[in-house]
This record gives C-alpha cells, structure tokens and sequence, in this order.
C-alpha cells in the first residue's frame, strides 16, 4: 500500500533555505563568538545572532498568525525592536571591552 503524501510535508524551496540558514548559524554563532573578541568582528557576530533570532520568529509568525496584515506588522515591530537590541548591544560592548 502507498503512503499518502501529507500536505504539511511538502516543503518550498525558500522554507527548506531558511531551515539551512537556521542550522548553519545555530552551529557556527557560538564557537565564533569565542574565538573573536575584537568590537568589530563582535558587532558582525551579533548581527548574525540577531538575524538568526528574526528567522526564527518569523517561522513561528508564519505557522501561527493566519492573518498577513498581522503577521507582516507583527515582523515590522520585532525588527524595529531587534535593531534598537543590536545597537545597545554593540554599545555596551564597546564600552565594556575598552574598560578591559
């Protein structure tokens, strides 16, 4: 007997790009925020951090908020809110690694 295909397994080749891009950044952001510790390179790191975390969420937006309008407000006001994340982040390095 033949498996039926579920509709939830066929997967987009964007969706398939973005679990990709999920896992290549989960396994390289932690070894490489060790390793560097220059503010430069630490503000790329977190960039990427960050992007990761954005990816992420708007995987959970896309599963759970069914209206687009929503969704796409809901995603403006996070990456408004990571951006402001971002620069305090950078911020309160620079200054912590200068007191060093």
């Amino acid at each position: 007997m033949k498996e039926g295909i579920s509709g939830l397994r066929n997967e987009s080749s964007k969706t398939k790009r973005t679990g990709l891009f999920q896992r290549i950044t989960a396994a390289f952001l932690l070894p490489l925020i060790i390793i560097y510790k220059k503010v430069s390179s630490t503000f790329l790191l977190n960039l990427s951090l960050f992007w990761h975390i954005n990816e992420g969420i708007e995987e959970i937006m896309a599963d759970y908020v069914h209206q687009e309008m929503t969704r796409n407000w809901i995603l403006v006001y996070l990456r408004l809110f990571l951006l402001i994340v971002i620069k305090d982040v950078f911020l309160s390095l620079v200054f912590f690694l200068k007191k060093k």
